[in-house]
């Protein structure tokens, strides 16, 4: 199914965000090893959660929902024993990798199957911490990448475990969700750099939420997390920072006046940056309250020079917003982008080139030449949600925008397309 978006400036709008994709998968995991009854309120339901959901059922938990008032309640599974279970996880690499760690709370044999994208994108660096700690680890096609089979006959793990990190952060945020259902917890020590620490720093906020708290080690590169229970009757997730970004965005390309609801002031995710550089690129907050923020755009603005290592989530949203600047933009230090959906990276290349643009390519970033004028063409979004959604936003300035299989924005935010549309209503 393709979209066809339209020019429009200067318009007023309201939207309200969904739940944060990030938060919700967390929280599954979180209330699932309680082994209580946990409800999850303000829930996200898309691709990746139903993933992970269906999963959680297959692995013995009791999870009941309501897509009206957004809420997951799950009745976490004690024993955690698994026979021979086969689990699909989609281009989930939240469940992938989450899940890998939930799994080996329990025993029994777990294997893991993506879909051919997924089965494209590295699970080695998580896999050798599991192989470190006592767990039998098969890869079934590809060493290194899914499918991947997960066997558990003991708990007797040691209590240090080296992960690898300079390529996802999810690698360490799947360790510390199960590491205190671990017999002796654990202590992580990182090996390298650590990328997107925004997400660490939720992680361990969620953690803690749930009665868990986590002890780092700044000058080791390591943390300590101790034997222990997680404990909560109900959990409200934030929205989704990384959908508002589109939205602040859109305010900004098309000068026009948005409220967004569902925006969490003081939220924990990494991806409220991109407000920050929205009032730095000039645009301004009328209006802010706890759960709300209403903003403004403005005629022009400059581009910027940007290290996003640690929220490379936004950088396709900025990359679209430097196509209207009045100067050149560029995003460093963001080279796990290559190993996201799609290799996002070239991606924007390919579609940013397609509609006149101008793209210099990197390694690990990219630079933003803004051109006088664009064309129109039929975006291609490469299966990738993040593609679909800032895409979009060219054809407010751009006529002839068409944007390829946009239901894959089902991933994270399914009804994007259709608040989208009331843009046009206004």
């Amino acid at each position: 199914m393709n979209y066809h978006v339209k020019p429009k400036k200067n318009f007023i709008y309201t939207v309200t965000i969904p739940g944060s994709k990030s938060i919700s998968n967390r929280a599954l995991i979180l209330a699932a090893l309680s082994g209580k009854k946990c409800t999850l309120q303000n829930f996200l339901f898309s691709d990746d959660t139903h993933f992970m959901l269906e999963g959680l059922k297959r692995l013995g938990n009791e999870i009941s929902f309501s897509t009206t008032d957004n809420t997951v309640t799950i009745n976490g599974n004690k024993e955690r024993i698994f026979n021979s279970v086969s689990l699909f996880t989609g281009n989930a690499g939240t469940m992938m990798r989450f899940l890998s760690s939930y799994i080996i709370t329990g025993t029994g044999k777990v294997t893991l199957i993506g879909n051919e994208r997924m089965n494209q994108r590295p699970i080695k660096d998580l896999a050798d911490s599991f192989i470190e700690l006592g767990v039998k680890v098969e890869y079934l096609e590809n060493i290194g990448y899914p499918p991947i089979s997960l066997t558990v006959d003991s708990h007797n793990f040691t209590s240090l475990v080296h992960v690898n990190v300079d390529k996802s952060s999810q690698y360490l945020t799947s360790l510390l969700l199960s590491a205190p259902y671990f017999e002796k917890g654990l202590s992580i020590k990182l090996k390298n750099r650590l990328v997107s620490r925004p997400y660490v720093d939720m992680t361990l906020s969620m953690m803690k939420n749930f009665g868990v708290s986590v002890k780092e080690n700044k000058i080791e590169n390591s943390f300590f997390v101790p034997h222990g229970n997680y404990s909560l009757d109900s959990y409200l997730i934030e929205g989704d920072m990384s959908s508002a970004s589109y939205f602040l965005a859109m305010a900004l390309i098309s000068n026009s006046k948005i409220t967004i609801n569902n925006f969490f002031k003081n939220s924990i995710q990494g991806d409220k940056k991109f407000l920050e550089i929205f009032l730095k690129l000039g645009g301004k907050i009328i209006d802010e309250t706890d759960y709300s923020i209403t903003i403004v755009g403005c005629e022009e603005y400059q581009g910027i020079d940007i290290d996003l290592n640690d929220s490379p989530d936004i950088a396709q949203t900025l990359a679209i917003v430097a196509l209207f600047a009045k100067s050149p933009t560029t995003i460093r230090n963001v080279a796990n982008m290559r190993i996201k959906e799609t290799d996002r990276i070239s991606a924007l290349k390919n579609e940013i080139i397609k509609i006149g643009g101008k793209f210099l390519e990197y390694e690990d970033g990219f630079t933003v030449i803004p051109n006088l004028s664009y064309n129109g063409a039929l975006i291609k979004t490469y299966d990738d949600h993040r593609m679909a959604m800032c895409f979009s936003l060219v054809g407010l300035k751009i006529p002839g925008i068409v944007i390829e299989d946009c239901n894959c924005v089902s991933k994270t935010f399914p009804t994007y397309f259709e608040l989208f549309d009331k843009i046009y209503s206004t």
